[in-house]
């Protein structure tokens, strides 16, 4: 419950500073830097492919 809190929170900050680089202030390179950033954040977190599974410190996480 608490990583769903942690992402909202992140998610809306990213949020405001697109806002602020947008509608406030324009200024497209950072504008473009917080678009990416919540691009790949969302590809991260839809894509259960992209998550380490079953991984600990000092494991390696392939079959040889």
């Amino acid at each position: 419950m608490t990583r769903i809190i942690e992402n909202l929170v992140l998610y809306g900050l990213l949020l405001y500073f697109l806002y602020e680089s947008t509608i406030k202030e324009w200024d497209p390179w950072n504008a473009f830097v917080v678009v990416f950033v919540l691009f790949v954040a969302v590809v991260t977190t839809l894509m259960p492919s992209l998550h380490a599974s079953k991984t600990s410190p000092g494991e390696y996480p392939y079959d040889d």
